[in-house]
């Protein structure tokens, strides 16, 4: 069998740090959802626009809580 050992964090960060970060990701989550809704919703000229944005926004809020993440 393999013998798995999980790195210990040596310095665990700021939980004010920890919240702020979680609320950034579910308002970008959230507004990203907001952009694909108001890009697949339109027929303006920039609606596709909104809709690839709303894609990007949602990666990038998807990306932030693995900000310095290492592996463990």
């Amino acid at each position: 069998m393999s013998d798995f050992h999980v790195a210990r964090r040596e310095k665990q960060e700021p939980t004010a740090a920890l919240v702020a970060r979680v609320v950034a990701a579910f308002v970008m989550f959230f507004g990203g959802l907001v952009l694909i809704g108001a890009g697949a919703s339109g027929e303006r000229d920039y609606s596709p626009m909104l809709f690839v944005a709303g894609i990007l926004v949602i990666s990038l809020a998807f990306g932030l809580p693995m900000r310095r993440a290492t592996e463990r």
